[in-house]
């Protein structure tokens, strides 16, 4: 039983992180269009992350757990890497 919750919240967390990519790649470009308002850009990009990590807490089942659980840890470090990953080699590319 612990396997497969450990990789259901793999994948949930990499397609939370995918999801995260594409909001703040999508907030980004629209800040960068208008002109000289990267403060106000900055303000929704943290608004909507903060939003946006609420919400993903609320509709994984493993919310119950504590922080150090290994189901949530792990659903944690896959939700980072995919954004790592997302950052050092899309970017680059």
């Amino acid at each position: 039983m612990k396997a497969k919750e450990m990789v259901l919240s793999i994948l949930l967390n990499l397609f939370l992180g995918y999801l995260w990519i594409l909001f703040s790649d999508h907030i980004v470009s629209k800040v960068n269009l208008m002109n000289n308002t990267f403060i106000i850009g900055g303000l929704i990009l943290l608004i909507g992350t903060l939003l946006f990590l609420e919400i993903a807490q609320r509709i994984t089942s493993f919310n119950n757990y504590k922080f150090t659980h290994p189901v949530k840890l792990v659903g944690y470090a896959s939700f980072g890497l995919i954004v790592v990953f997302h950052l050092l080699v899309f970017n680059i590319i």
